[in-house]
């Protein structure tokens, strides 16, 4: 999937802030220029994102100035034992270190991230980069969503297309974020198992509540080949969710289908679309993409097409009881 300089100098600058790259979900910040660049994949830990990261932007800041790759680094917090764990404390410590205010050395991190941008574009062959770390793609996604039963159950169903020769078995993930309320307390479960077109063969779970599941295919698939598999995903008895489902796409998706069925009788006031946000910016009411109406059966129904990595498309709604 293709991406600009001017996509990736502004991802860049919205990595910088807090903590930059030792943020501790840094997977959380990192945008999709970034995983394109960095061949960051579904199976990536917060750490081997930051590992990527951070060598592929250490590599490329090589070739600034030194005054700019200084700036930069530091800027990024690209190593750990960069002093000043937020941005204004690494922005102050670069006006002393260069003798320049702090509206200068502002300017010159502008001046570096454009110039680093424009450099991982020219030496990054656009193919190159719209392949980077993927063997597979989703062709169509259709996700439906019941909040009308005991307990919410997801009947999930995917197209795909292999890359490459020699595909018979995938990786797909999910994060439960932990439900309102719980504090912190408690870790949420998940209950998968595919009902057509794959097989389950392996399961793992990561810090931050995120779910791998590893699916054998029935057949194996060459270059350019399509397979259709489904997955239901349901959680236990008396488990709530967070009022949204989002999908983040880790590798391309040309086409998202969702339906959210919620119960007859405690239907929400107000569903939002989420139209492709960061993960910090799912419960945020200025991310908005408008409201969407609920049938006369109670249910949601939108779409979305060419999705970007990186960013999460899907619905959110008040909470009820």
């Amino acid at each position: 999937m293709p991406f600009s300089s001017a996509d990736l100098a502004t991802e860049l600058r919205t990595l910088r802030k807090g903590r930059g790259m030792q943020a501790p979900r840094i997977g959380d910040e990192v945008g999709p220029a970034l995983r394109e660049l960095c061949a960051i994949t579904e199976s990536d830990s917060h750490a081997s994102i930051r590992d990527k990261v951070g060598n592929k932007l250490h590599t490329l800041s090589e070739k600034l100035p030194d005054d700019l790759r200084t700036i930069f680094r530091t800027t990024l917090a690209l190593h750990g034992d960069t002093q000043g764990q937020f941005l204004n404390d690494r922005v102050k410590l670069l006006a002393n270190k260069f003798t320049r205010d702090v509206r200068t050395i502002r300017r010159r991190m502008d001046e570096a991230f454009d110039l680093l941008a424009e450099n991982a574009i020219a030496t990054e062959p656009r193919g190159q980069r719209s392949s980077a770390g993927h063997d597979w793609y989703v062709q169509r996604f259709e996700a439906v969503l019941r909040l009308d039963r005991t307990t919410p159950e997801c009947f999930e169903r995917r197209t795909i297309v292999a890359e490459h020769d020699g595909l018979d078995r995938i990786r797909v993930s999910i994060t439960l974020p932990l439900p309102t309320g719980t504090h912190g307390h408690g870790l949420p479960e998940l209950h998968v198992e595919p009902y057509f077109g794959a097989e389950l063969i392996g399961r793992q779970r990561h810090p931050g509540n995120r779910f791998v599941f590893e699916l054998r295919l029935p057949v194996t698939l060459s270059a350019g080949e399509s397979h259709e598999y489904g997955l239901v995903m349901r959680l236990p008895d008396g488990q709530g969710m967070r009022p949204h489902y989002v999908f983040f796409p880790e590798r391309p998706c040309e086409a998202f289908d969702l339906r959210v069925r919620f119960p007859l009788t405690n239907t929400p006031a107000e569903v939002q679309l989420v139209p492709g946000v960061f993960h910090r910016a799912i419960d945020d009411p200025a991310s908005s993409g408008g409201t969407v109406p609920v049938d006369a059966v109670h249910e949601v129904h939108v779409t979305f097409s060419n999705l970007m990595s990186g960013y999460g498309y899907g619905l959110r709604w008040a909470e009820y009881a």
